[in-house]
């Protein structure tokens, strides 16, 4: 037989037999497949194939409202329309600004501001404008690719209702910045479209941010809105009530009116704060809707610093108020004794320096000493406690620390304690225990600081914290606000009799004393002068502390006026006013009637 006639059907199986073992192999791996697809995973599927065919949309919570101690409200929310955009669309696209700017009537540059202040977020769409109008919006919103990347919506915007009495207290809201991310997640808070800058806007964030709402829409391939699938309602923050009397921090405003300076009112049984006013202020409104670099730079170089919260920050030497501590130091020391007098020749010699009194008082004792304000008899029971017992009661009473109110960038104020001085290097001389004994310097304490002071003498040794947080209700609560306890932070142990030889030398202080235009009928209240030097050949600070009633205080008040000499001239006057508005004057009152009454009030007491 030929070669060329030999069977191939060894070959032919084989070749069969391999292809119906890759076809079975592929119908395994198929069906497989399918089982995967259709068992194990299929759950995540479909979570996925919803997930393209709708839509989430966040919704801003409504921010908390803030009301003061009688219910009246100093922050709420209010609805406007806010135009966004999104920083890299607009970067790509930057025509579209220069068409929004002729739509909203603004200089583009300040929209450029905004964005470029929110680069480090550039896919989010960031507030531009707040407050546009109805017409303005409705154009905007019908733009659509016209104006690509840029978005209107109706957002709970917070509203502050007096900018200007209460800037320093309650800060402002607006987008964060990088600054306020890393803070916030810090403190574990979840990051929110608007957040609290300063004041009580910043420190209460947690309680007043509230959670965002949540809606899903169902959307065909072309993205069209279907149906909603599902809404879930942003829940606004909490409540917060203050401490503030609002009445009374807009009457004390006006009081400060044209001066540079700052007064506090305080509960001194409680640490509640009544009134806190720096002066002179800004008006916080100029924030709303972010403010611009130019409108910033001018806040920032404007000479009065009205945006320094000088009740809180600002350090003054606190002058002859300071002679209160230098008389519990005497006392704690054992050689207090107010029948003991001390020669005045007008001034007090140690060495060859010679310290300056207000006056030639001659033999004086502890009673007229402080009524006067002596500063020969104060440096002599100063030296003689010594420096240490001087440092230990200025521990007590707080002095070189924060107080832990509720406001941020609170200042220690400063006081010479022995790690202080070997820190700065310097050698301590009993000319500076003079120094210190009539508030002088190295001592600077805040007008905060020294309100805690007289809130100590009201309550014959006992200090409570100072807070603005009076009270907070929970959202879609309608059961009183729970109101916070007092918290005594320190007590300093003096016999009865010595706070009675105080408390009655406060009260001549006013009867009698430096500050007789702090006179208030049918009051017995006390009080202490002190104008504090700061600057060679300038006007002194005028400072006034007081404590209202004597018998069973209800309000104490510390008042600093920058360089315009005597406390009893100046500050005391004001100080008086405030508290006869508070423990006189009804809760609200017409605002013409309250601008009249101020102007009278001042004219009155500083002619």
């Amino acid at each position: 037989m030929s070669v060329i006639h030999i069977p191939r059907k060894n070959e032919l199986d084989l070749r069969a037999a391999g292809f119906l073992i890759a076809v079975g192999i592929a119908l395994v791996c198929f069906f497989l497949r399918l089982w995967y697809l259709q068992l194990v995973i299929a759950p995540e599927l479909a979570d996925k194939a919803t997930a393209l065919r709708t839509v989430a949309v966040k919704r801003i919570a409504p921010r908390g409202l803030i009301l003061d101690r009688n219910g009246v409200r100093l922050a709420g929310v209010m609805p406007k329309w806010v135009v966004t955009a999104t920083p890299f669309q607009a970067k790509a696209n930057p025509w579209v600004i220069q068409k929004l700017a002729v739509l909203l009537a603004v200089p583009q540059e300040k929209l450029w501001e905004k964005i470029k202040a929110n680069e480090w977020r550039p896919h989010i769409p960031i507030p531009i404008f707040v407050g546009a109008d109805i017409g303005v919006a409705t154009k905007i919103a019908e733009s659509g690719d016209y104006l690509p990347g840029i978005y209107v919506d109706t957002q709970p915007m917070r509203v502050l209702f007096d900018t200007l009495a209460f800037s320093h207290i309650m800060g402002y809201v607006w987008t964060p910045n990088d600054t306020d991310v890393t803070r916030l997640k810090a403190q574990g808070i979840e990051i929110p479209e608007y957040v609290g800058k300063n004041g009580i806007e910043r420190e209460y964030e947690r309680l007043l941010q509230g959670r965002r709402g949540i809606d899903r829409f169902e959307v065909d391939n072309k993205r069209r809105l279907k149906r909603v699938v599902q809404r879930n309602a942003p829940q606004p923050g909490s409540r917060i009530l203050l401490s503030i009397d609002s009445d009374l921090q807009k009457y004390a405003t006006g009081l400060l009116k044209g001066y540079r300076g700052a007064a506090v009112a305080m509960d001194p049984t409680t640490g509640e704060i009544l009134a806190m006013v720096s002066s002179p202020s800004f008006d916080s409104s100029m924030f709303e809707g972010g403010i611009s670099k130019i409108d910033y730079d001018k806040l920032l170089s404007d000479p009065g610093i009205p945006e320094l919260n000088r009740a809180v920050v600002a350090r003054y030497a606190p002058g002859s108020t300071f002679k209160i501590v230098t008389a519990m130091a005497s006392q704690l020391s054992g050689k207090f004794n107010p029948n003991r007098t001390v020669y005045c020749p007008g001034y007090h010699v140690l060495g060859n320096k010679k310290t300056k009194c207000l006056g030639v008082h001659g033999a004086i004792s502890f009673h007229a000493a402080f009524t006067q304000s002596c500063n020969t008899y104060f440096a002599t029971i100063g030296l003689e406690a010594g420096i240490d017992e001087l440092r230990r009661v200025a521990e007590l009473c707080g002095l070189g620390e924060q107080t832990g109110i509720d406001l941020p960038s609170e200042s220690k104020g400063t006081f010479p304690f022995a790690e202080w001085i070997e820190k700065k290097k310097e050698t301590w001389y009993r000319g500076d225990t003079v120094n210190t004994s009539i508030g002088q310097g190295y001592v600077t304490t805040t007008p905060l600081q020294m309100a805690c002071i007289a809130a100590l003498v009201a309550n014959q040794g006992t200090i409570f914290q100072p807070h603005l947080l009076r009270g907070i209700q929970e959202p879609g609560k309608t059961s009183p606000p729970a109101l916070q306890a007092a918290k005594q932070i320190n007590r300093i142990e003096l016999p009865p009799e010595f706070w009675r030889v105080l408390h009655n030398a406060m009260v001549s202080v006013i009867e009698s004393g430096t500050a007789t235009k702090a006179k208030i009928p049918n009051l017995v209240w006390g009080g202490k002068t002190g104008s504090s030097e700061h600057q060679s050949g300038s006007k002194t600070h005028a400072w006034f502390v007081g404590v209202a009633p004597t018998i069973s205080p209800k309000i104490v008040v510390s008042v600093v006026i920058e360089g315009v000499g005597h406390g009893g001239e100046f500050s005391a006057p004001i100080a008086g006013a405030i508290v006869q508005r508070y423990l006189f004057k009804p809760a609200k009152l017409d605002s013409a009637e309250a601008k009249t009454s101020t102007a009278s009030v001042i004219s009155e007491r500083v002619r």
